[in-house]
């Protein structure tokens, strides 16, 4: 079984700031009080014209903070406003129980009219990789598209540190889903290498190993989609680590066959924004060619 540890699954207010056009004057209030409190009402009306560009009187935002202070969204102090400690918790379960419709038997699930984004934490390499191998593999983020494949970027490489020999036929399914995946991988390890073979042996179209990208995260685009992973500062010294001292499968066995693998600690970033999917799959694309056709020369 998979282990999910992160609570912020869907980060309403990250919403608001990709779409403030939709976003309710009430949500922007609360956007503004999330990052700066306590305010006067007058300071907050000032805000909503400077950073919304709220069309909305100054009497319009005293009836709407009345309003959400007889709702108990905010409470006031003195003359002063701030969100409501007992509506925080409140919206953090009901996010928790958005979380349960995202993640059905330990795996990932993104719902058709999916926008935005959602971010999930990892505490461990191996589910981290299960996971978006089988989130690539379902092909929920490339609903009804003729988009056939994926292209995607690593520093070290994308392998399970506790292996199990169902994880090869993962990798080989999610190929056969997505016919020709593109990878990159920066920083050549010996691990890495071994890596690149075995997305060779599915029939991935690999960039030479060590092949630099400008880039300092995990980057998978899939449709008009972008996965990105950051790791803790612990966990990529842990990760140079073990693929710098690690030259095949057997070496991760010997590690991990009998032993937990180390904590981690990562946090994935899926969002829907074609605009940027498209530009990271061509500078991706453009990157991959041009490294392929100078290792001919």
């Amino acid at each position: 079984m998979y282990r999910w540890v992160g609570r912020k699954v869907i980060d309403e207010l990250a919403l608001i700031k990709l779409h403030p056009e939709t976003a309710s004057t009430k949500q922007k209030i609360i956007d503004l009080l999330s990052n700066e409190y306590p305010l006067p009402a007058k300071s907050i009306h000032s805000r909503l014209q400077r950073l919304y560009s709220t069309e909305i009187s100054y009497q319009g935002v005293h009836k709407l903070l009345k309003e959400m202070e007889d709702h108990k969204i905010i409470e006031r102090k003195k003359q002063e406003y701030l969100l409501s400690i007992e509506w925080i918790q409140k919206s953090k379960k009901t996010l928790e129980n958005v979380e349960k419709k995202y993640l059905q038997n330990q795996k990932i699930v993104i719902p058709e009219d999916f926008a935005g984004s959602i971010e999930i934490e990892f505490d461990s390499l191996t589910d981290l990789a299960v996971s978006t191998a089988e989130l690539l593999m379902s092909r929920q983020l490339v609903r009804n598209s003729d988009d056939q494949s994926f292209i995607c970027t690593f520093e070290y490489g994308w392998w399970t540190f506790k292996f199990k020999f169902e994880h090869l036929k993962l990798l080989l399914e999610m190929a056969k889903a997505n016919p020709k995946p593109k990878n990159i991988i920066r920083n050549k390890t010996p691990f890495g290498k071994w890596i690149r073979e075995q997305y060779g042996k599915v029939g991935g179209i690999g960039a030479p190993i060590g092949t630099k990208v400008d880039i300092d995260e995990e980057l998978f685009v899939q449709g008009d989609c972008l996965i990105e992973v950051k790791y803790s500062e612990e966990t990529k010294k842990i990760i140079e680590h073990y693929f710098n001292k690690w030259k095949s499968l057997d070496d991760s066995f010997k590690e991990f066959g009998l032993k937990p693998e180390p904590k981690t600690h990562s946090v994935m970033r899926i969002t829907r924004n074609p605009e940027m999917a498209n530009f990271w799959r061509n500078h991706l694309t453009k990157v991959l060619k041009e490294s392929l056709k100078a290792k001919k020369k």
